[in-house]
Parts: structure tokens; sequence; C-alpha cells
């Protein structure tokens, strides 16, 4: 099947904006740049400006989530006071690990860190995406009170039941599909309650749990690490996640690919961030553009749950300043990329011999199953075949867990 296009008409910037553009652009007429603004809808200096210099943007404060802001901040002040132990319940994917390493670094200033502060991070063949009673059992044994989610949580309406009953509160961010009611817990902190046009609303994760780290160096007495620590982590995580870069999405950004160049530029034994720096050196990149991150970074880190299952370690290769250590994680990382590079290759070999025995003609939707398919790498496969035939692709290992993916997932 062919992909269907509708090719939007071509409009012409006003003389006016093509001259603002150029003060940008010295050594470039500007026309094509200005074109391409003008139909993004930046069609005024002001946007312009806040669009091309992360310093002329005023970013949304972290209480324009409202009073779900404020019980979180209250929550957490609570949990300080009384020396409660939170543990921060993460996700497997680049998204995930980079909010379970925000809240990690950025909780890390108020609360001591494996003292009354931990993480959790499931295991994507075990457990998959979201709480889950056992992991919750886990924490409650371990005397935990409060489990900050990040990158999760917002739909486990059961899950959030079973831990109130065994004692544990619960303040959920997030940014993925809301349930028709709020869930019972503390506070929940997700940008899909706010309108479209909200500056916050394409947040991904890990700017979601920057947000509530934010508001917290605005509510307690400032630490000595500086806020802007984190943005380098909060820009690995927007960018691999694939959200629409607008708004303060763009900004973070914008402000982490700088941080994320600027460490990498110090010797390896003075860097913030040593594992990082080494990662980006095993993918042969310096961190200076999204790319970076798309395609070096990002499937680097989803690589681990891929093929181990259990991707905890990654939190450590981005926080850790032992320098021996996280270059070891990081050698460990690559391997895991490698071997997914490897597994994908001959699974989608395997598909398109597959493939051939059908009729497309007469398909509309693609359902294969191999018991040898290895689960971890049946998404990637199917995001191809989908992408290639036009058509929802379905793909499982009948020995274990199988993934699906359908074009436009």
């Amino acid at each position: 099947m062919q992909q269907q296009w509708n090719i939007v008409a071509t409009e012409q910037p006003p003389e006016w904006f093509i001259e603002a553009v150029k003060h940008y652009t010295p050594n470039k007429s500007g026309h094509y740049a200005a074109q391409l603004l003008w139909q993004r809808g930046i069609q005024d200096t002001t946007q312009l400006a806040n669009f091309v210099n992360p310093q002329a943007y005023q970013p949304a404060s972290p209480f324009e989530f409202g009073e779900e802001m404020l019980l979180a901040v209250r929550r957490l002040k609570q949990a300080r006071d009384e020396k409660e132990k939170i543990v921060i319940w993460g996700d497997f994917d680049a998204d995930g690990i980079t909010s379970t390493a925000v809240l990690w670094d950025g909780l890390g200033q108020f609360f001591s860190q494996n003292t009354h502060l931990s993480y959790y991070i499931p295991n994507r063949i075990t457990e998959s995406h979201g709480l889950n009673n056992q992991g919750i059992d886990k924490l409650a044994k371990q005397a935990c009170k409060l489990i900050v989610t990040c990158d999760t949580g917002s739909t486990n309406i059961s899950e959030i039941i079973y831990a109130k009953e065994h004692g544990i509160h619960i303040i959920v961010t997030d940014h993925h599909t809301l349930p028709a009611e709020r869930p019972p817990v503390t506070a929940i902190i997700n940008p899909r309650y706010l309108p479209n046009t909200h500056p916050l609303f394409h947040l991904s994760g890990v700017a979601v749990a920057y947000k509530l780290v934010e508001a917290l160096y605005q509510s307690l007495p400032k630490p000595q690490q500086p806020l802007e620590d984190l943005l380098d982590l909060v820009a690995v995580g927007l960018i691999a996640d694939l959200v629409q870069l607008s708004g303060d999405c763009r900004y973070l950004a914008q402000l982490g690919i700088q941080r994320l160049q600027e460490d990498f530029k110090q010797l390896p034994a003075t860097r913030r961030r040593p594992g990082v720096g080494r990662l980006l050196e095993l993918c042969q990149k310096s961190g200076d553009r999204p790319t970076d991150i798309s395609f070096g970074l990002g499937p680097r880190i989803n690589a681990v749950s891929r093929i181990q299952g259990d991707a905890s370690f990654c939190v450590e290769l981005l926080t850790s300043r032992d320098e021996k250590r996280v270059n070891q994680l990081a050698e460990e990382t690559e391997l895991a990329n490698s071997r997914r590079k490897s597994l994908q290759k001959d699974v989608a070999q395997q598909v398109t011999q597959k493939l051939t025995q059908l009729d497309l003609s007469t398909t509309s939707v693609i359902v294969l199953q191999d018991p040898q398919w290895a689960v971890g790498v049946l998404g990637l496969v199917a995001g191809q075949v989908a992408q290639e035939t036009g058509r929802p692709t379905i793909l499982l290992s009948t020995e274990g867990i199988g993934e699906t993916r359908g074009q436009g997932d």
C-alpha cells in the first residue's frame, strides 16, 4: 500500500518576516527558513525570538499544574519532616530511565539517597509497564510509605488502591492517557489535564519529573546542586520519547543539549555525568545535536531492557560519578545495543520471508508468530513492517510475552 500524503499549500511569508529571520541567518537569504517557520505558525517577531533563542523564552511555572502540584509538594514536605521512606517508581524506556534519574538526583537533594530514597524499575519481560502488585508487595516489606511514579501510573487504578491498602501513598507524575476519573492518589501531575494549547501540554515523563523537582526548589531551602544540572537528562528523555518539541519542551531540550555538549567537552575525570560522556564516545557522538540522542543515546538505553529485561543499572549509569563503574556500565549498554541490532535484523529477515507467503492485497491486518522470536525486538520490527506496508502489524512470540505495534502507535 502506498503512503497517502496531503501536501499543504505553500504560503509565502511577508517581506518584513523574511527580514526578521535574516537576523538569525546572516549568511543566507532567510527565505526558506522564514517560509518553514511561517507555516509552522511562528508569525511574529516575539514568537521567532522565543523559538530561536531559549534565553528569550519565558518558561511556565511548575505551579501551573495547579492544586495537584501543591498537593505533591505538601506531601513530600511531610515525608521529609517525618523521615519516611520514598521510592521512585520509573519505567524501563529512555524517557522512564531519565525520569527516574532526574528524580533520583533532584529528590536526592532533599532526601538521603539509599536511606530515605530509592528507586524501582519494573522488568520489561516479567512485569511490563506501570505499577504492579508484586512490586508493591516488595516495597511494603521495605517499609515504603510513599511512591513517586514517573512516566507511568495514571491508569493503574487497581494497583493504586492495592498500595493504599498496604499503607503506601502515591504521587503520580506521568504524561500518558488519563483515566475517566481522577485516580485515588495523593496527587497526579499530568499535562494532559491542561489545554492542548498550553506550553506544558506536550511534556514527556522526564520533563514532568523535572517540573516536580523545580517546584520543590521553589518551595524548600534551595540545595547546593543547581537545578539546571538536571537539564541534560531532560533533553535525553524528551528527544528519545519523540514528543512535540514546542513550548517548554523545545526550551528544555535546547538548554539540555547545551549542557550535554558542555559536559562532554570536559576531561572524563571532571565530567558531571561521566557515564553519559562515555556512552556518547561509544556511539561516536558529541552531544551537540538532537540526533545524537535519537540515534545514539536513546536506542542504547532502550536496548538494555529489550535484551536483559532489567534496566535498573541505567539509572546508575546516568547519575554516578564513579568513572570506573560507569565505564563498565556503558560498555554493557553498548553490548546490549549491538545484540539488539543483531536480533532485530534476524527477526526482520524472518518476517520478510513470512510476508512473501501472504497476499497483501487481501490482508487488512498482519499477524505473524514464531516461537523463536526475541520478545524485546518485536515491537521495533512490527513498527517497521507497519510503516512499509501501511497495515497494522502484530508480531507474537508464542513462547513468551508478545508485543504489538500498529501504524500510528
